[in-house]
């Protein structure tokens, strides 16, 4: 994984995000850690988390990690929030998952009040009061370290821009069809709240490439299906051999399919009206997944650097 995260600035990526889970066989749980170590061997690709599960966390505590991690780094720290899909893991942390919404609501106008501001007084539901405390170290990036809010419907994309917040939008979770609505959802109550900055939408998709378009759905068949039925049993602790998985993730061939996959050429296209149809600042790339062996995922993240990045240009010639 370290080799993996590592090679990602040598080609040509704009980001590196690194998810969070608990007790459930993905490995990272501190990914500010992961994002320290490659802070100190990398130059501009910008480090961020994807996701931090803000309610198992002191937002307090959080705020300063990432101001560190945002210093020692020359100001290329992102965050990247949300509740997560396992109940098991707030039962283990002695939390209500009914109130993880609320706990993250409450975290997130937290973090934006610790970086923005000082001597905060403050008063909530879920952590102990605050009193004329300044946040220090404070943030290298202003008006502070970019907040992104993982949504998965055209509620929480809304609230997220009425709070003056990113949008990470991940295709997994519905038809491809209602992506566009999700994040016009976004944009609309971004306008109404009328904030003085700009707003930020990144889509994520699972992906792979392969020499053909015929290799990479024979290749998915084998990985994709089990890994999305194992994740699928984590939100209710069914048996994964009795999940069935919706046709928007099954159906590799079909151009709608949120499984973004086949030959380059074929990658190109499906992103390429991914572009036409959506407004979306960021395309994040997810390759490694469901047990793949690594000379497998390295040959698509390879495929996709030289043969489907070069086509789509963005300000300062990065590519996320």
């Amino acid at each position: 994984m370290l080799d993996h995260i590592e090679s990602a600035e040598p080609a040509g990526f704009g980001a590196v995000l690194i998810g969070e889970h608990h007790f459930s066989d993905f490995i990272v749980s501190a990914p500010h850690i992961f994002l320290a170590w490659l802070a100190g061997r990398t130059s501009t690709i910008r480090l961020g988390t994807g996701v931090t599960l803000l309610p198992h966390h002191d937002p307090v505590r959080l705020a300063e990690d990432f101001a560190t991690l945002d210093i020692v780094s020359g100001g290329r720290a992102e965050i990247w929030c949300g509740k997560g899909v396992e109940p098991n893991v707030y039962r283990q942390f002695g939390q209500d998952d009914t109130r993880a919404l609320a706990m993250q609501e409450e975290g997130l106008d937290l973090l934006v009040k610790l970086w923005s501001e000082t001597n905060v007084s403050w008063q909530g539901t879920f952590r102990p009061p605050l009193d004329n405390i300044t946040l220090e170290p404070r943030p290298l990036q202003r008006p502070h370290v970019p907040i992104h809010v993982a949504c998965s419907s055209i509620e929480s994309s809304a609230a997220a821009a009425t709070r003056g917040l990113g949008v990470t939008i991940s295709m997994l979770y519905f038809p491809r069809r209602v992506l566009p609505r999700v994040i016009e959802a976004y944009y609309e109550a971004w306008a109404e709240a009328r904030h003085a900055h700009a707003p930020s939408v990144t889509v994520h998709a699972h992906v792979h490439v392969a020499p053909t378009s015929q290799e990479a759905r024979d290749h998915l068949g084998v990985y994709q299906f089990p890994f999305q039925r194992w994740v699928f049993s984590k939100k209710s602790d069914a048996d994964p051999e009795t999940v069935e998985l919706p046709p928007h993730i099954t159906d590799l061939a079909d151009p709608e399919c949120v499984v973004i996959n086949g030959s380059p050429e074929e990658v190109q296209d499906r992103i390429g009206t991914l572009i036409d149809t959506c407004r979306f600042d960021r395309f994040t790339y997810q390759g490694d997944y469901g047990g793949q062996p690594w000379p497998i995922v390295h040959r698509s993240v390879d495929l996709f650097a030289t043969e489907v990045m070069p086509r789509f240009t963005v300000s300062a010639n990065r590519q996320d």
